[in-house]
């Protein structure tokens, strides 16, 4: 018997539109280096493409590239 619980964190970003951008992932295993793979993105040359996006919109969806 296995009582497993598996908690991951996932930091998705979408590279251009929502009808043909590539949304791009990364897992880890906890928050501190999620939270490091967002100030990188957010301090890359593209970051003035990236946006903070409002809590009611959903996350693209799985499995969408």
């Amino acid at each position: 018997m296995w009582l497993v619980r598996e908690t991951r964190w996932t930091v998705m970003a979408r590279a251009g539109d929502t009808e043909s951008g590539k949304v791009l992932r990364w897992e880890f295993d906890s928050e501190p280096p999620a939270l490091e793979m967002v100030d990188r993105l957010l301090r890359a040359d593209t970051a003035g493409q990236w946006r903070e996006q409002d809590r009611g919109t959903p996350p693209p969806a799985a499995g969408v590239e």
